[in-house]
């Protein structure tokens, strides 16, 4: 991203003030791009060629306009934005691996927003083709690893709060840094890759042993209760009952049976994708 001639145009950046999207304005920045992030709120952070551009996407596109846009937001945002900029040329889109990794353990507002993501890549995928924009878009498995909230957010919770915690699978797992993803998608922002990636971590762990290096990491000794999903679910749907531990969703147990990986070995070799091993 660095130029040596003139001052390089400013990369349009949705979706700054969440996972990917903080680390991703913090590499942008330190690789020498003008950002022009968008938020519905402006967070308390300031930077020189940092500007902050307040729309709530969801209702409304950002006036304004950028020949380079990075969307680690939700795709209709990334689309609702394209259609009012003209100058667009390039955008590095993240979606999500779930698009692909079926839909065993979701329940039905799940599903639904599973299949609304599939639909915006392809209506983005068909904008991109009419207009002649290059588009890079990228299915990371779970992310981890920001100063702002992920996904991991609620398990450390759960861990913080009890020394026990309940197993019903032992589904594979393979998480992203937050900061890999952001490294990539600088990369991508100043050289295009068109196409669909898959990327996931440098690590596959089983369930049980993603939960105990979390566990790990906040320094906590876990123990696990393992059963079969049937009969924790009836556990939680008790414990519920008589107000304990709200936090166990007994749904959420279909989850951990279910293999949450992917193949990444066409960005490992056309992106140089390479991953850090899983450490929380």
């Amino acid at each position: 991203m660095h130029a040596s001639g003139p001052r390089p145009a400013p990369v349009l950046l949705l979706g700054a003030d969440g996972a990917a999207g903080r680390e991703t304005l913090i590499a942008l920045l330190e690789g020498g791009a003008p950002v022009m992030a968008v938020s519905a709120r402006v967070p308390d952070f300031s930077r020189p060629d940092l500007t902050w551009l307040q729309y709530d996407l969801s209702r409304e596109h950002a006036r304004v306009q950028a020949s380079v846009m990075v969307c680690a937001d939700a795709l209709s945002c990334a689309l609702r934005q394209a259609r009012a900029m003209p100058s667009l040329r390039r955008i590095v889109a993240l979606s999500s691996a779930d698009v692909l990794l079926g839909r065993h353990g979701l329940d039905a507002d799940e599903r639904r927003s599973v299949d609304a993501l599939s639909r915006h890549e392809e209506q983005l995928r068909d904008l991109c083709v009419r207009r002649d924009i290059t588009l890079t878009l990228l299915r990371p498995t779970l992310i981890y690893g920001s100063t702002a909230r992920t996904s991991l957010a609620a398990l450390r919770a759960s861990i913080e709060r009890h020394r026990w915690f309940p197993v019903a699978g032992a589904g594979l797992r393979q998480p992203v840094h937050a900061e890999d993803l952001a490294a990539l998608v600088v990369r991508l922002a100043g050289s295009p890759v068109d196409g669909t990636f898959e990327l996931g971590g440098g690590e596959r762990l089983s369930y049980p042993d993603f939960v105990r290096r979390v566990a790990s990491a906040q320094g906590r000794e876990l123990r696990l209760v393992r059963s079969p999903a049937w009969l924790l679910s009836a556990l939680l749907r008790f414990m519920h009952w008589i107000g304990r531990s709200p936090e166990f969703e007994p749904a959420r147990l279909e989850h951990q049976r279910a293999d949450r990986i992917v193949d990444d070995s066409e960005a490992r070799r056309q992106l140089g994708w390479n991953p850090r091993p899983f450490n929380p």
